[in-house]
């Protein structure tokens, strides 16, 4: 019996940066390679006809998942591998992508994908990249498109399953810089309105309008968007056709119900209708009954019953989430409600459960940040920096000396006012050059310290991708007395706890010079945060209450 052939199936333009590391990484993996290139201009088709690939040629046409069909309708190998040109298959991954072929009770299978987010996060997802050479399986909507529907028809004709893979596919596309760099943001809410352009009652492209509005934490967009899908839903509820563009298609509501994105969808139009946790909340129990609640929805209404008081509804829903064994998202049934229960452990006194809770979190993901932080602030708890130092031995034992690791500690030290031990291991969490979270940390770490430069250096660094940086880079000119050009793309409710953050902590450093300094120049800012004078009142009266501290 001939062995089974693997064809892995492309769609690129301009890809020439991008595409060694992928060729690479799949080396020995695939048996065809079918590429569509879709207006190339730079070496991308001669870089893929290099490695062997079928090249075809496409015009670009504003429509992904009709490229994708065009990549693997030709295709002749038994299994479909999809990849894009930013992602990487770790070794592990490709031989689990191999020996899948030989199971003849699989039909389709997921690979855990690791997203590098802006500001250096991480999210782990489940995603659908393999299935079995079948024409029934092609890909719908024209941005994100999804292939999930035809393969699970397929699954449920063949009586073949799903197979989730070991090992990982890291993506690099949307780093804030690389996405920055290929303005997918504005591409994907151009097709993403054009979509609902044709067709008001797309609700996955409101779906997806609505994540993008969270990932480039763009508020007016998250509002904007909520507030155009608010009245199509309650057309469907109320089912007089009230809502605009007309009466829904008879489908609407039941594609909605059965839809695996209707959950994240209330949750996030939740959050974008509502600033109340009461009429959040209110909201999103209008909706349980008419769509699948799964964990998003479940860690939002749990944080909102967690916020209202609710703490027995609250443990209810992280407990429900906890319960989700194959949700694709690893970290939302394990780190994310784990967190949840640990804070309500917290809250009913029982610090030995919460600090419990949150070695669990670590273990399920250790370079988790929101868990270490947790497990630190615990241990700390529990037992001081002493305890603090071996919770970082232990944990390099396990798991190695990671970036996320100090720069938990870094952040602890902040708190505790230890400028110096903060500075040491934020250093080494920021990288060379500094970026990310912890270089914002580093540079605080440096201003406690008394090196104004350097911490005025970082901020400037870091403006372009982190815009909190510019309050940074604002309390440093105002120290040194220098000019202060550069615009703050914040909210002024952000920008105001930004500034906050900083001076609060210039003034816990207590350094006396830098402090006079401060004031002696900040009149300049008081017509933009007229509250100013009045909170440096303030943080000097809680200092002098306070006493000295330690450096």
């Amino acid at each position: 019996m001939n062995p089974l052939r693997l064809s892995l199936c492309l769609i690129v333009r301009d890809e020439a940066a991008m595409l060694p590391g992928l060729i690479t990484s799949v080396t020995g993996l695939w048996d065809e390679l079918i590429a569509v290139d879709t207006g190339s201009g730079d070496e991308t088709v001669a870089l893929l006809e290099e490695a062997g690939a079928r090249v075809l040629h496409r015009p670009w046409d504003d429509d992904f998942a009709a490229a994708r069909n065009a990549s693997i309708a030709p295709a002749t190998g038994d299994w479909i591998l999809f990849l894009d040109a930013d992602e990487r298959v770790d070794p592990e991954a490709a031989s689990a992508i191999r020996e899948l072929m030989s199971d003849d009770s699989a039909g389709a299978a997921t690979v855990l994908m690791r997203n590098e987010l802006p500001g250096g996060h991480r999210r782990e997802k489940a995603l659908l990249r393999l299935f079995r050479n079948d024409p029934s399986i092609r890909f719908e909507h024209r941005i994100h498109e999804d292939i999930s529907a035809p393969v699970q028809a397929y699954l449920a004709r063949s009586g073949r399953r799903l197979v989730h893979l070991a090992g990982h596919v890291e993506h690099l596309g949307y780093r804030r810089e690389v996405a920055s760099a290929r303005a997918k943001k504005e591409r994907d809410l151009t097709l993403l309105r054009d979509c609902l352009d044709e067709n008001p009652w797309d609700f996955y492209s409101r779906y997806k309008l609505l994540e993008l509005a969270r990932f480039w934490s763009d508020q007016a967009l998250w509002q904007a968007t909520a507030q155009e899908l608010a009245p199509l839903l309650a057309g469907l509820v109320d089912g007089h056709g009230s809502a605009p563009h007309g009466s829904a298609p008879a489908e609407a509501l039941p594609e909605l119900a059965h839809a695996h994105f209707g959950g994240e969808l209330i949750a996030l139009l939740s959050q974008g209708l509502h600033s109340d946790p009461a009429a959040a909340l209110a909201f999103i129990e209008s909706w349980t009954s008419r769509v699948i609640v799964t964990p998003p929805l479940l860690l939002h209404r749990g944080a909102l019953c967690e916020q209202l008081g609710d703490l027995m509804g609250a443990r209810d829903d992280y407990e429900a989430c906890r319960r989700w064994a194959d949700w694709p998202v690893p970290q939302q049934v394990s780190v994310r409600p784990l967190l949840g229960l640990c804070r309500l452990d917290a809250a009913g006194g029982d610090l030995d459960a919460a600090s419990e809770r949150a070695a669990e979190a670590v273990a399920a993901f250790p370079r988790d940040p929101e868990a270490l932080h947790a497990a630190i602030a615990f241990t700390w708890l529990r037992g001081r920096d002493a305890a603090v130092a071996a919770f970082a031995v232990e944990y390099e034992v396990s798991w190695g000396e990671t970036m996320e690791l100090k720069h938990a500690l870094g952040e602890h030290a902040l708190s505790k006012e230890q400028w110096r031990i903060a500075r040491q291991h934020l250093t080494k969490a920021a990288g060379q050059p500094p970026a990310g979270p912890a270089a914002i940390a580093l540079a605080q770490a440096e201003l406690a310290c008394g090196d104004v430069g350097a911490a005025a250096a970082i901020c400037a660094s870091l403006v372009q991708d982190i815009p909190a940086a510019a309050l940074g880079l604002l309390t440093c000119a105002l120290l040194n007395g220098s000019p202060f050009d550069q615009e703050v793309d914040l909210p002024a409710d952000q920008a105001t706890l930004h500034f906050q953050d900083w001076i609060g902590l210039l003034w816990r450093s207590r350094r006396t010079e830098l402090m006079e300094s401060f004031v002696d120049q900040c009149g300049s800012v008081v017509h933009v945060f007229p509250w100013l004078p009045e909170y440096l009142q303030g943080l000097t009266q809680q200092l002098h209450r306070v006493g000295c501290g330690r450096d």
